[in-house]
């Protein structure tokens, strides 16, 4: 029962986070609507935009506590109930401040979802199977990304946004109540055969858990290097490419439509790559971690400076630029490896709160940053040479940062 538990606990948690990943951008698909009904403000929209990102992060330690302390069964299930029921209020929403208190309702329930499950797969797979399946999880929540876009377009044409959202929300609940079924914090089998590192559950006091984490010089260059690598990538993806291609270099809304489809292609074929590179060939956390930041580096240079329409070349650089950015998820696996076992939830998810914040400070901030007066004496073509260029010198900077890491040697 237990080898096919395990199974049925990576599909569930799969689904889960593809809902998370869904809710995370939808907002850009139906802002259209959003302004006709509203009346909202650019800044109105960016906040909005930035809600769920802030609340999600904000929500980080405390989660990675009540996992340790209470299990991710009880914990994802809760939080996920609720994440449905702040899309309700999204839906039902007459103004601006109902809007704000559903994606901050959806940040807070879908913050648990990747985490949980990660926790759960410290559990139930071996050392040397978690980046493999953690890679494989972001893959399939990079679908939810995906279909945010044309196929929610295509639900809100048959039925509307609202009735859309509230649809969603139905079966995110029908989803957290099946996980709860489901799902066990651990296996029931003795530690040996298929579990031989089983994990023993241990009591630690919870500022005794906080204090270890965050005393731990590695805790700071990893969380560091995932608030720079996703707070740029998340930018790119959710706010500067499309006005850089439609505006700058004239492309096509189509074309900058696929631009953006093969960026998110990109993430989703690096994700499990850079997952088995880490557990299989090279064998270490920090090297897959620093070969994925490098190669951000290079598509972000190049965009800097690159001010031509082929579309080609475009998609190369878009698609290098997710396929490095995902193999930031190896941070996970990383930090987990380095903190003791029993505070897994709590290491992960305190990295995890600084990829949620630099998504947020750079979708909320940046914006703003090429409006400001400089920018306004040179071209706007210059002006995104130079937010770039700032991407690029940010990902150097975690590469200086990664470097200083200890390594985790995969066992087999």
């Amino acid at each position: 029962m237990d080898e096919n538990r395990r199974w049925y606990i990576v599909g569930i948690c799969s689904l889960l986070f593809f809902l998370s990943m869904f809710y995370r951008v939808s907002s850009a698909v139906i802002s259209p609507q959003l302004i006709d009904e509203f009346g909202l403000s650019s800044d109105e929209l960016g906040l909005l935009a930035a809600a769920f990102f802030y609340t999600f992060a904000l929500f980080q330690i405390p989660l990675g506590l009540l996992m340790d302390r209470f299990g991710a069964r009880i914990t994802m299930s809760v939080f996920s109930i609720i994440g449905g029921i702040g899309a309700i209020v999204f839906a039902k929403s007459g103004g601006i401040n109902g809007l704000l208190l559903g994606r901050a309702l959806l940040g807070a329930g879908m913050a648990c979802n990747l985490m949980g499950s990660m926790k759960l797969f410290t559990e139930w797979f071996r050392p040397h199977e978690f980046a493999t399946l953690s890679g494989s999880i972001l893959a399939i929540g990079t679908v939810g990304n995906m279909m945010a876009t044309s196929p929610l377009v295509l639900m809100m044409g048959s039925i509307g946004w609202r009735a859309s959202f509230v649809a969603i929300a139905i079966i995110t609940i029908f989803l957290s109540v099946c996980f709860f079924m489901v799902v066990r914090d651990k296996h029931e089998e003795p530690a040996s055969g298929l579990y031989p590192n089983k994990i023993i559950k241990i009591k630690t006091p919870l500022f005794a858990s906080i204090k270890t984490v965050f005393l731990d010089p590695n805790y700071w260059a990893i969380s560091g290097s995932t608030f720079l690598r996703y707070g740029t990538f998340a930018a790119v993806q959710a706010l500067w490419a499309s006005p850089f291609l439609l505006t700058i270099l004239h492309i096509s809304p189509l074309a900058t439509g696929n631009l953006l489809f093969i960026l998110n292609i990109g993430f989703l074929a690096g994700s499990p790559i850079g997952g088995f590179l880490s557990d299989r060939i090279d064998r270490s956390r920090k090297k897959t971690v620093i070969i994925g930041l490098i190669l951000m580096a290079i598509a972000f240079l190049a965009v800097a400076f690159y001010r031509h329409n082929n579309l080609i070349w475009l998609g190369l650089i878009f698609f290098i630029m997710g396929f490095g950015s995902s193999f930031g998820q190896v941070m996970y696996a990383h930090i987990k490896e380095l903190m003791p076992s029993h505070m897994s939830g709590t290491a992960m998810t305190g990295i995890n709160l600084f990829t949620m914040m630099g998504a947020a400070v750079f979708l909320h901030g940046f914006g703003k940053i090429l409006n400001i007066q400089l920018f306004g004496a040179l071209s706007a073509s210059a002006g995104y040479g130079i937010a770039f260029f700032m991407c690029f010198i940010g990902i150097l900077i975690a590469v200086a940062l990664y470097s200083k890491t200890k390594d985790s040697i995969v066992q087999k």
